[in-house]
């Protein structure tokens, strides 16, 4: 039994001594449970050593562990290859996988097959293939983590406080992985966060600055509560504070869109609180800026849109103003749509009804500076289908609604305008009540007052 021990103990002396052979490498090989070792020379004092069985690897100098059913060790190449049930672990960084190579002269470490790293701030990364660069001082100050074969990662950021916050999830084709705060992905980039998902072909994310870029195509749906938007664009980013996200900035040909309306521009700037959007800026594009709800719409060549949280209150266009709206036609009937022009517009919302599943209803149109203005309203005799018009002129004209349209026209400034009723002379203006062979009653015609002869009365 003594002379069985004395064998062992010279065995595991002498893998140790196979891979510690280069005093560079100062890795000391434990084989546990050995069935086979096996050491080839390939030239003085240099060897190839395999292992099986269960090896562990340690490398004090290097201060990592791995661990595996087997492992080979090149000498000359001063490479150790490990396969089954591989264990790569640092003091802040670890990683499991089916195949793992280290390369010592690059501190390269290639990972093959169900590979799960875990870094230093909680982060994790799964992939089919991992490629992990090691600090090298003067040379490499960051780890590199480099994985390819539609990987995912779990980023785990924290905030002011130093607790970890609900942790983003990133899918691409590639992932490009630098220290524990910088992030590129590359083909089919999918996220999700706690408040939103993103789709995009490229990203790149600055933890530490809290910055996400999105190129190509990128899309992000927000997706907390009852009040979800999306939006695309050319180039879309994202700015946090604290892991909160506060700024959502999108440019060329953006669109975006909310339970309330529809805002197309150039670029789009959002800001967000608690997770929910609390104003909107829009400026450029050769088609400008334009916000559309299911009746109204504005165009400018810049809008401000007030919503607190993510109900619109209040539009604010600026620069050759233009807004238009379709008339309630309860009362009458016709395809001419309401507008109104200036050099600035201000729309403003009911916010107070309690049903939040609609867009809220407008309340005051305002324009000022050159303010023109066209509106559909009930005629004065109820038998007629055909609207009367009112169109005004002046340097600030407000239009007020109510639960049925337009309610009043004020016009300040030097004004000028008429308001012209329907005539019941033409045949087209009449209301009149008549069923078809089914017995229902047909829909009167739609009224074209289009020229003053369509009116019985003009008055200022």
């Amino acid at each position: 039994m003594r002379a069985l021990g004395l064998a062992a103990a010279a065995v595991l002396l002498q893998s140790a001594v196979a891979l510690a052979q280069d005093t560079g490498m100062r890795c000391n090989a434990i084989n546990t449970d050995s069935t086979r070792e096996l050491d080839v020379k390939v030239a003085p004092g240099v060897y190839n050593a395999f292992f099986g069985g269960g090896v562990v690897v340690v490398c004090p100098d290097r201060n990592l562990r791995l661990a595996a059913d087997s492992a080979e060790e090149y000498g000359l190449e001063r490479r150790i290859h490990l396969v089954g049930n591989v264990h790569y672990r640092e003091p802040r960084f670890t990683l499991r996988s089916d195949v793992l190579t280290y390369f010592m002269n690059d501190e390269r470490v290639v990972a093959t097959g169900h590979v799960d790293a875990t870094l230093p701030n909680g982060s994790t990364l799964k992939g089919p293939i991992a490629t992990y660069l090691r600090p090298i001082p003067g040379t490499r100050p960051l780890a590199d983590l480099q994985a390819t074969g539609r990987p995912t990662t779990s980023l785990v950021q924290l905030d002011s406080t130093g607790r970890p916050t609900p942790p983003t999830q990133v899918t691409a084709d590639r992932l490009h992985m630098q220290g524990d705060s910088l992030v590129y992905a590359g083909g089919r980039v999918d996220i999700v966060r706690q408040d939103l998902t993103a789709h995009a072909d490229s990203m790149f994310l600055d933890g530490r600055q809290e910055i996400v870029h999105l190129r190509r195509d990128p899309r992000i749906e927000g997706t907390r509560g009852a009040r979800p938007f999306t939006l695309t664009a050319t180039l879309i980013d994202l700015f946090s504070t604290n892991q909160e996200l506060t700024r959502v900035l999108a440019r060329g040909t953006g669109t975006a869109t909310t339970s309330d309306l529809v805002l197309r521009a150039d670029t789009i700037d959002f800001r967000v609180t608690d997770d929910l959007l609390q104003r909107a800026y829009a400026w450029g594009g050769p088609q400008r800026a334009s916000a559309r709800s299911p009746a109204d719409s504005l165009l400018a060549d810049s809008l401000d849109v007030v919503m607190p949280d993510q109900r619109v209150r209040e539009i604010r266009a600026v620069g050759s103003a233009y807004g238009q709206s379709r008339p309630d036609t309860v009362k009458f009937r016709t395809d001419a749509m309401d507008w109104l022009r200036g050099d600035t517009i201000r729309a403003f919302f009911d916010t107070t009804a309690r049903d939040t599943t609609h867009a809220p209803r407008i309340q005051r149109l305002v324009a000022e500076r050159d303010a023109k203005a066209f509106y559909n309203m009930a005629p004065q005799d109820t038998t007629l289908c055909a609207p009367a018009v009112s169109y005004s002129l002046g340097h600030r004209i407000v239009v007020s609604f109510s639960d049925k349209g337009v309610e009043r026209v004020d016009v300040q400034g030097k004004t000028y305008g008429v308001l012209a009723e329907p005539t019941d002379s033409l045949p087209a203006n009449r209301c009149p009540i008549r069923s078809d062979s089914t017995g229902r009653t047909a829909k009167p015609p739609v009224a074209r007052p289009d020229t003053l002869t369509l009116f019985r009365g003009i008055r200022p």
